[in-house]
C-alpha cells in the first residue's frame, strides 16, 4: 500500500513537470506561478516577504530573489510598509492578476480534457481525498516530532 502511494505521488511529481513545460508562459517564469499564485491568494491583506516565504514554505531569500524578478516584470508591486518603514507590503499588479488568469483557464482547459470521461462524482471525490491528502501532509510534516 504504501509504496504503491508512494510511487503514485512520484508519478504526479513527473506530471505536474510535464503541465509546467506545456503550459504557456503568461508572462511568468515558470518556477515563479506559485508564488505569484499565493501572493495572490495572501491579498486583501497586508502581505511581508516573510508571510509569504511562511506560506509557500520556501527560504525568504529564494523568495526575496524570486519576488524582486516578478517586481522587475511589472507582476508584483512593492509598497512600504506604514507601521514599518524597514519593511514593504507585496501585492499582485493587475498585469499580474491577468498573468494568473490566463495560466488558470490553461489549466481548466487541459483538466477538462484530461477528465472528460470522469463523472462529477468521481471528480468530486477526488478533489475532497486530495485536500485531504494534502492537509494531513501537511499537518503531519509540519509537527515538532517528525521523524
Amino acid at each position: 500500500m504504501e509504496t504503491e502511494l508512494i510511487g503514485r505521488m512520484q508519478e504526479q511529481q513527473r506530471v505536474l513537470r510535464l503541465a509546467k513545460q506545456a503550459r504557456p508562459s503568461g508572462g511568468v517564469p515558470p518556477g515563479l506561478l506559485g508564488l505569484l499564485a499565493e501572493l495572490d491568494r495572501l491579498s486583501g491583506r497586508e502581505c511581508h516577504l516573510k508571510e509569504l516565504a511562511a506560506h509557500t514554505y520556501l527560504d525568504p531569500s529564494t523568495v526575496s530573489r524570486a519576488v524582486a524578478h516578478l517586481v522587475s516584470l511589472g507582476l508584483v508591486a512593492r509598497t512600504p510598509d506604514q507601521e514599518d518603514r524597514r519593511a514593504s507590503v507585496l501585492s499582485v499588479t493587475p498585469k499580474g492578476r491577468d498573468a494568473i488568469a490566463e495560466l488558470h483557464e490553461w489549466y481548466r482547459t487541459v483538466a477538462a480534457g484530461a477528465l472528460k470521461g470522469w463523472t462529477p462524482v468521481e471528480m468530486d471525490d477526488f478533489a475532497r481525498m486530495l485536500a485531504r491528502f494534502s492537509r494531513d501532509m501537511t499537518t503531519y510534516l509540519s509537527e515538532e516530532d517528525t521523524p
